[in-house]
C-alpha cells in the first residue's frame, strides 16, 4: 500500500461529478496532461456517482508507472465523509477526489493539484500524513519546488 492524496470540499459544497469531469478534461488539456476516465458506477436512477480518472504527462499507453489514477465521487457517497479536527469549528468534508499511490510521481501530483486548486481554491488537499495543503501552501511550494513537498508538513515550508 502506498501514499494517497485526497481533495476535500466542505460537505455540501463539492462539485457535481459530471461538471467536475468536464472541468478535469479542460484542466488536463490546458496543462498538457494525457487523461482518461473509466470504471463508472451509477445509482438506481442512472446518475453517475463514481468513476476513475487517470492522468499522465506521457501517453497513458506508454507507461503505467508514469500515471496517477483518482477515484472521483459524487456527493453523497458512502464512506466519503470525514470530520477533521484541524478545522475550527469542526466540519465534515467530502472526499471528492482520491488518488492512488503517487510515490515516484510526486511532481505529476503537484502539477495536477496546483492546477486543480487554482480552479477550485476552496478545496483542500489532504495527504495521508495528516497534512493539509491550501492553494496558498501550494504557491509557496511552487516558488521553491522540492520533489519531496508532500512529505513535508506545509507549516514547515
Amino acid at each position: 500500500m502506498g501514499t494517497s492524496a485526497v481533495i476535500l470540499f466542505k460537505s455540501g459544497e463539492s462539485i457535481e461529478i459530471n461538471k467536475l469531469l468536464l472541468s478535469l478534461n479542460e484542466l488536463c488539456n490546458k496543462e498538457g496532461l494525457f487523461h482518461s476516465h473509466d470504471l463508472k458506477k451509477v445509482d438506481e436512477t442512472g446518475k453517475l456517482k463514481y468513476c476513475e480518472f487517470c492522468i499522465s504527462d506521457i501517453p497513458l499507453k506508454d507507461s503505467y508507472d508514469r500515471q496517477l489514477c483518482f477515484g472521483i465521487a459524487d456527493e453523497p457517497y458512502p464512506y466519503k465523509l470525514v470530520n477533521l479536527d484541524w478545522d475550527s469549528p469542526e466540519k465534515d468534508y467530502f472526499k471528492t477526489v482520491v488518488s492512488g499511490d503517487f510515490v515516484e510521481n510526486e511532481d505529476l501530483l503537484f502539477k495536477f493539484l496546483f492546477a486543480f486548486l487554482n480552479d477550485y481554491p476552496v478545496a483542500k488537499v489532504w495527504i495521508e500524513e495528516d497534512w493539509f495543503y491550501t492553494l496558498e501552501d501550494l504557491k509557496k511550494i511552487k516558488a521553491s519546488y522540492n520533489n519531496n513537498w508532500c512529505y513535508i508538513d506545509p507549516k514547515n515550508i
